[in-house]
């Protein structure tokens, strides 16, 4: 989970900005969606439509006597000792204008590839959060990881050695990405064969459907059996796929892993795949690999039940405030689903700013983790960035009707901090599988030489009742277990489950 709370402190201490809408259009602009287990980008285009429109004698003023001189003093470790800020301005540099360019088509050589595997050995040593690594022996795993990069068969192989080395924190958000992943990221896309799948009693059983993908029109369908991938039997070919692929937080990310190394392949390739319906008849369909962008949504309606029904996809400053708008026009209704199955996770700030919107009183909801044991600061400790102690001031006009969250394993990171805050204090109770167990925090991507990108956790969560959430996962108060015969009847029973526990629910 990327933490972005760094523009709003700085910024909101300067008597330029007047409003709350030109605060949240500086940090829509630093803001970095991580992607946090699914690696998505920053949304550029919320960047564009927030600042372009702003260019007045303010914003130039802002730009010219602020942001500019405050970028060049946090270029000192002892200003920005976390280099928070020079990492989000390679983010922020520049709008991109092609549909995923090619990667830089020098290859990298011996003596690249040697400053490549330092950087990223030096960076995870000097500052990830744990200083005991998780467990690992990282120096032995540097050793034992350096003789494989730099024999590696190309650069693509070279980039995931160095993945697969840092997933011997058993951390998700601690990865290497390649430099074809960082622009995939950066142009907010992913590359798909339009269906999504899961292990479920010794089969692999199809869970979605991209209705604009070639999957789609082929006849697959939720509910149906994977049965083969090209000649090879499903199960047995996801197993190896699962054995190639890194370790991860969890069994429930390392399958997201498995599934991007199925995914993997120039867009517009091809593979065979077989599946079998309800009634134990099969076909074949050969699907294309295409790119899917998923753009920031957010959805709320009173359900036919009266209660209120909340549903967003990112954790992101601009989607985040459309939920408000979505909380208080469901004020008034006994009771609000919040549905965050599928949504991989954001801004820390974010989860802070919709806590605010369901406490009235002040609440304590859990300590932050850091290598130092201080919190993440700026100007020699002047400014807390990330304090020590998770605390919700509460508003006095803040929604005191029952809550339920709905996860499944796609729900990481801030999504997970969001459900496992408001259930350790019980303030709502969480209905569906348990989440990804993804719950760290790293403050922006580090660029590696040789045109790679690295993320390392810098943040961990303890929650008010003593639990960590990551390798675990939020656990459901009420465990809904994937159906096949409820996904070929479009049944959603979570939702189902999590009204019936309204219900019975007070404020």
């Amino acid at each position: 989970m990327t933490i972005r709370s760094t523009f709003q402190k700085v910024l909101e201490r300067t008597e330029v900005l007047r409003t709350r809408k030109d605060v949240v259009a500086i940090i829509a602009t630093v803001d970095h969606m991580n992607g946090d287990v699914r690696s998505k980008a920053p949304r550029r285009s919320w960047h564009v439509r927030l600042t372009r429109p702003r260019r007045n004698a303010t914003t130039s003023v802002i730009r010219k006597w602020y942001v500019a001189p405050f970028f060049v003093l946090c270029s000192c470790s002892l200003i920005d000792p976390h280099n928070m800020i020079g990492r989000q301005m390679g983010e922020m540099a520049g709008v991109p204008t092609q549909v995923v360019p090619p990667p830089p088509s020098a290859k990298l050589d011996a003596a690249a590839r040697t400053k490549a595997f330092d950087f990223v050995w030096n960076t995870i040593n000097e500052r990830y959060y744990d200083p005991k690594f998780h467990g690992a022996d990282w120096r032995a795993v540097g050793d034992r990881y350096r003789p494989l990069a730099l024999a590696a068969a190309d650069d693509e192989a070279f980039w995931d050695v160095l993945d697969r080395m840092t997933g011997e924190l058993r951390d998700a958000h601690t990865r290497v990405e390649s430099p074809l992943r960082v622009e995939l990221r950066k142009h907010e896309e992913s590359v798909t064969f339009g269906f999504g799948f899961v292990p479920l009693d010794g089969r692999l059983v199809v869970t979605s459907v991209f209705i604009d993908s070639d999957a789609w029109w082929a006849g697959v369908r939720s509910g149906m059996r994977l049965v083969a991938i090209g000649e090879e039997p499903a199960m047995q070919a996801y197993e190896k796929l699962r054995a190639e692929s890194r370790f991860d937080s969890t069994p429930q990310s390392r399958h997201q892993r498995a599934v991007r190394r199925l995914l993997m392949g120039e867009v517009g390739s091809k593979m065979a795949f077989t599946f079998e319906r309800a009634d134990a008849s099969r076909f074949t369909a050969t699907l294309r690999r295409q790119r899917l962008r998923q753009p920031p949504t957010e959805i709320h309606r009173v359900l036919p039940s009266g209660f209120g029904y909340l549903r967003f996809n990112e954790w992101s400053i601009p989607l985040i405030m459309r939920a408000f708008d979505g909380v208080n026009e469901l004020s008034d209704t006994p009771g609000i689903v919040i549905d965050l199955r599928g949504n991989p996770g954001g801004a820390a700030l974010a989860v802070n700013m919709l806590l605010e919107r369901f406490y009235r009183d002040r609440t304590e909801t859990g300590r932050v983790i850091t290598r130092t044991g201080k919190p993440v600061s700026l100007f020699f400790g002047a400014i807390e960035i990330i304090k020590l102690k998770r605390v919700i001031e509460g508003e006095r006009n803040a929604y005191t009707g029952p809550i339920v969250v709905l996860l499944n394993a796609q729900s990481a990171s801030a999504s997970e901090l969001f459900a496992a805050t408001l259930q350790a204090t019980g303030r709502a109770k969480v209905v569906g599988q348990p989440s990804c167990g993804c719950l760290l925090g790293f403050l922006g991507y580090a660029h590696v030489p040789g045109g790679a990108d690295l993320a390392y956790s810098e943040v961990g969560f303890e929650l008010s009742n003593g639990k960590h959430i990551e390798g675990e996962g939020v656990i459901p108060d009420k465990l809904v277990p994937i159906d096949p015969a409820d996904l070929r009847m479009n049944r959603d029973r979570v939702l189902e489950e999590a009204q019936a526990l309204l219900a019975n629910m007070r404020p």
